[in-house]
Formats: C-alpha cells, structure tokens, sequence
C-alpha cells in the first residue's frame, strides 16, 4: 500500500473483541520501540481495553487497513469539560501517512460531540516526534514535569 493513500484508506472504528488482540500488540510494540523494554507490569488497561474504555462514554478506536489494525487513540473523560487523549499508536510499517492526524481529529469530533471543552494529553518528553506532532495539531504545552509534557487543546 502507497504511504500517500493510507489515510484516505483507513477505516476508523470502535474496538471489538475481534480487534481487541492486535490493538493490544500494536501498543506494546510501540512502547518496546520506545523504551527498548517491555514491563508487564505496567499498562493494566491493556490486558481488558474493550472493559477499561466502555465507561462514562470513554471511546477506544482502532484505524483499519485491510481489515488489520494500524492505528490506534483512546478518548476518557478527565472531567465534565474535559477529555484526555491516550494510547496514540501507530504500526511501525504505517507511520508519516497521516494516520495518527486522521485518528486524533476523530477524537476530537467525538470529544466536541459529548459536550467537552478542552482535551488534555500527555507524552514522555524524551519522545520529540510525538512532541512535534501534537504542536501541529494545536496542542500546547500546559505544564512538565521530569518526564512527561503535559499538553491541553482548547476545542472551538
């Protein structure tokens, strides 16, 4: 598949059982490619995502290609006005096509759609890509701390 044609390609969708396995996977391979280890400790919300992101109007979506999962972005509810953006992931193989820009405004139309003001997000500060990105989609830094950049978007 042509890199330029994935994002017009890729089918967003709620999570299933069907898809809930390799979602999973795409995740943590990211975050061995990141950190270049995998604790199995860390990241519960992993081992149920379809139960960990079915309440209070939480969404979980999956970015299909041919049926397979490329992508990923999760949307809960930080507070009445806010909602936070996580497990933004995109496979390896499938990055610079504008699927992590299709995915985020996804989110962010579901966001506006149940009433919220802001989204607010989070990256490790270590991860100058993720960083990048998000400025180009009108994130701002709101606060860091040792680790992470905390980033907020008005929504309009």
């Amino acid at each position: 598949m042509n890199i330029n044609n994935l994002q017009q390609s890729m089918q967003i969708v709620l999570i299933t059982e069907q898809y809930e396995v390799a979602a999973r996977q795409l995740i943590l391979d990211g975050l061995e490619e990141r950190f270049g280890f995998l604790d199995h400790s860390f990241n519960p919300d992993l081992r149920n995502i379809i139960r960990n992101y079915s309440r209070n109007g939480d969404v979980f979506l999956v970015g299909l290609e041919d049926n397979k999962v490329v992508c990923t972005g999760a949307l809960t509810k930080e507070s009445e006005t806010a909602g936070r953006i996580q497990r933004m992931s995109v496979k390896k193989s499938h990055r610079r096509g504008g699927l992590a820009e299709s995915m985020l405004r996804k989110l962010e139309e579901i966001a506006r759609q149940q009433g919220y003001k802001e989204l607010v997000l989070e990256t490790n500060n270590e991860w100058h890509s993720a960083i990048e990105f998000y400025k180009k989609m009108g994130y701002g830094v709101d606060w860091k701390d040792s680790e992470r950049s905390h980033f907020l978007k008005l929504l309009g």
